[in-house]
């Protein structure tokens, strides 16, 4: 596994760690068959923000890759996310639920204070629920005072090579293996609890208020 599967699988352990996801079983997401990573922006708590790769992570502090390294302590540490998707966040957040915009074969993972648990796409999230499709026309809705969690089940970022391949020379696609677990959804998903009934929520905007 590369430098880059090395800092996604760096972030699971970091989601593990802090209490906030969910419990993977064991045939979820092996740390080792985690892809690369991209850029990763963490938000500590009192809005100032650091870019770039993890180098090192343990149960205390995670140290990113910068000019110079500078590390975070785990109980100052907000939000990590990628791109414009979350990776790790340590609020509960009906605001963040609302944020996020499914990519095919993503799904949110909700438990219902009945013990029910739903995997699926909502058709939108409201300030006060979500609502689903059912059968043709017809919809259900599930409201906010039913559920207890809420976790985002994001796509695995693609790997460095299969970024590379799909740049500079989308036929050798065709040899690597990542592009057939692609094409059929077996890439894997990554969970981030967005929502925790239990918790005080924080709905604030964030914003990286410096560097």
């Amino acid at each position: 596994m590369g430098r880059g599967g090395l800092r996604i699988a760096a972030l699971i352990l970091l989601l593990q760690w802090s209490g906030f996801a969910f419990s993977q079983k064991a045939h979820n997401a092996p740390l080792q068959r985690v892809p690369h990573s991209a850029s990763l922006t963490f938000i500590r708590k009192d809005g100032s923000c650091v870019d770039g790769p993890i180098s090192k992570i343990d149960p205390k502090s995670v140290t990113i890759t910068s000019q110079p390294p500078v590390t975070i302590q785990r109980k100052d540490l907000l939000q990590v996310s990628q791109g414009n998707a979350l990776v790790f966040s340590a609020r509960s957040s009906w605001a963040d639920v609302e944020a996020v915009h499914l990519l095919p074969r993503e799904a949110f993972s909700i438990k219902l204070h009945n013990g029910k648990t739903i995997k699926d796409s909502p058709l939108r999230v409201t300030a006060d629920g979500m609502v689903f499709k059912r059968f043709l026309w017809m919809t259900k809705r599930i409201g906010k005072d039913q559920i207890v969690t809420v976790d985002y089940l994001r796509m695995k970022p693609e790997s460095d090579a299969f970024n590379y391949f799909a740049q500079e020379g989308p036929a050798m696609l065709f040899f690597y293996p990542e592009f057939y677990d692609r094409l059929a959804g077996l890439e894997g998903r990554i969970p981030v609890r967005l929502y925790d009934a239990v918790r005080p929520q924080d709905d604030a905007p964030l914003k990286c208020l410096q560097h």
